[in-house]
């Protein structure tokens, strides 16, 4: 057998003594040293080892000291990342630990989304022995001295069952808060997605003014601010053209939002791998929402159904804001309520809104209102495929119905099981979102956090 090599020249940038690492995700880093300090270069992930077509990222200053020289690094397989240098007259090495597998000290654990906010959270209760290891003295977990989970260490979760060989993503999180009792050999650990920890907690600052530009290089200015590398998120490209005025002390994700109020139905949504995506519902990295079939009285452990009137209306009135137009649509549900008939829901529209336009919405709404007031909750196996936004439908012997769109999801796991609670709106239906999308839609005003001027001249 003879083995041929090929051998890849690329120009990835200009340094004293070059080095390059392979993560296990498959992408690489370039490090090179300029002026005494150190810099790198990530790379998008390299497909089957193909180094032909890769494209390095911006510069990266990764520098832990200043006057370094002699910088070389390599791989310990399995383990993590081991290298040295020197820093004037004194020699240093630098250790990169890599994952640490938690799963055999799992207590107990849940992780949360909401389709109402794009911060998803997770609890750990994990087994905090001390191992007695040399090379990881005190408790496994966290200790006195030092914590594998600190705040902002990165959490990955992955879920796998009998002989599948390919688990299942269930999210990337960073801690925001661990806690450690001495002598105690349990210890817990709660945090955010990337969205939490990146684009809530981090503010505008200096970049709160955002200049004339397409929308789309807005938000990415945005993420950039907040220390994001391009392969941490996808945006997708608009011909939208604004500048926004906001306040310095505005987090990144109220910025978005704002944004959004000048875009049609975008949103920001992080994906498994830790991805953030910001675009419309047609953007192609967005999971497509799906319907979720399950049997009655097989696959859910129990079912708990609650109906509210508070939300419930026998009228609605499409107006504008003098009530030029004025639209009445009764709504045809609810049987078995005794609601009183008189009771209207009024939506505003904008100014200018055709009378044929209005009753249109009214229309959509009035049917859309039938559907809302029960919210029913359940408890079933493992399910790490849900997400919220999927149509729930029960199947039984007189065949099946839609109860509505998932809007709470919980994965619960551990010790005691493995079990997914969620909640379900009667008021939603898939491909037409929930009754309080529509309104937003129709209704789109911009509030006082920011001045939004779009592009009247080209």
């Amino acid at each position: 057998m003879q083995l041929e090599f090929e051998v890849i020249n690329t120009d990835v940038g200009d340094g004293n003594y070059p080095d390059l690492i392979h993560f296990p995700n498959t992408q690489a880093q370039v490090f090179y040293l300029q002026d005494g300090e150190l810099f790198g270069k990530p790379s998008n992930k390299i497909d089957n080892g193909e180094w032909q077509n890769t494209i390095f990222q911006d510069e990266v200053d990764a520098s832990p000291d200043s006057g370094m020289s002699h910088f070389e690094i390599k791989v310990l397989p399995g383990w993590g990342i081991i290298g040295g240098y020197k820093a004037g007259d004194i020699h240093k090495m630098a250790i990169y630990e890599f994952a640490w597998e938690m799963d055999r000290y799992l207590n107990s654990g849940s992780i949360k989304h909401s389709i109402d906010n794009p911060i998803s959270s997770f609890t750990l209760s994990l087994e905090n022995p001390d191992l007695n290891d040399p090379e990881h003295p005190g408790n496994v977990a966290i200790n006195e001295e030092n914590s594998l989970l600190s705040p902002g260490a990165k959490v990955t979760f992955k879920f796998g069952a009998g002989d599948d060989l390919n688990d299942y993503e269930m999210g990337v999180f960073y801690v925001d808060r661990s806690n450690f009792t001495l002598l105690n050999e349990t210890a817990s650990v709660d945090g955010r997605n990337l969205i939490g920890k990146a684009l809530k907690d981090q503010t505008l600052d200096e970049s709160y003014q955002t200049g004339f530009n397409y929308n789309n290089l807005i938000i990415e200015n945005f993420f950039k601010h907040a220390n994001l590398d391009s392969n941490q998120y996808l945006i997708e490209n608009t011909s939208a053209r604004n500048w926004f005025d906001f306040k310095p002390n505005m987090d990144i994700l109220s910025a978005l939002n704002e944004i959004f109020k000048a875009m049609l139905n975008w949103k920001v949504r992080e994906l498994t791998d830790g991805t953030i995506v910001v675009g419309s519902p047609n953007f192609s990295w967005f999971t497509s929402n799906g319907v979720y079939n399950f049997y009655r009285n097989k696959d859910i452990f129990s079912r708990g159904i609650v109906r509210d009137d508070m939300g419930a209306y026998r009228r609605v009135c499409i107006h504008d804001s003098d009530f030029n137009i004025v639209v009445y649509k009764d709504v045809k549900g609810y049987s078995g309520w005794n609601l009183q008939a008189k009771k209207t829901l009024y939506v505003q529209v904008a100014n200018g809104t055709r009378l044929s336009e209005a009753n249109l919405y009214a229309e959509e709404v009035a049917n859309r209102v039938d559907s809302v007031g029960k919210i029913e909750s359940f408890t079933g196996p493992l399910r790490p495929h849900l997400t919220c936004g999927d149509e729930a439908v029960i199947i039984d012997e007189k065949g099946s119905k839609s109860l509505g769109l998932i809007t709470e999801i919980t994965h619960v796991f551990g010790k005691s099981g493995y079990y997914t609670n969620f909640t379900v709106d009667s008021g939603g239906r898939l491909g037409k979102g929930r009754l309080t999308d529509y309104i937003g839609q129709i209704t789109k005003d911009k509030t006082s956090g920011s001045i939004g001027y779009e592009e009247i001249i080209e």
